[in-house]
């Protein structure tokens, strides 16, 4: 079999396995948060989120696309409820990460 021929098939098997690995990933709903920042945002975003104010028209789906953490600011160190600095540019949040809720709170 000729270097071409295998070179076929190997592309072939690969771009159908690409294709269904696609396709039950969409179906999961699966996120890869492989850097710290992502990872954050994740776990906050399961959480129950509480709000301190009456504004309760924030977003998840605008969550993941347009905040960030900012680690300098934030207080990792603490064992019970994480304090984390979220911004963008329009607004900014100080987040309590606690066990089952995130409180919010404007900067």
């Amino acid at each position: 079999m000729s270097f071409l021929k295998r070179l076929y098939f190997f592309l072939f098997g690969l771009s159908i396995g690409i294709i269904i690995l696609i396709f039950i990933t969409n179906k999961k709903d699966t996120r890869f948060n492989y850097m710290p920042n992502k990872r954050v945002l994740n776990d906050i975003y399961k959480k129950n989120w509480i709000f301190n104010n009456e504004d309760n028209s924030f977003s998840k789906d605008i969550f993941f696309k347009e905040y960030d953490v900012n680690f300098s600011k934030s207080n990792t160190k603490i064992d019970t409820c994480k304090v984390y600095y979220i911004e963008s540019k329009k607004k900014s949040f100080v987040v309590k990460n606690c066990a089952k809720n995130a409180y919010f709170s404007e900067k």
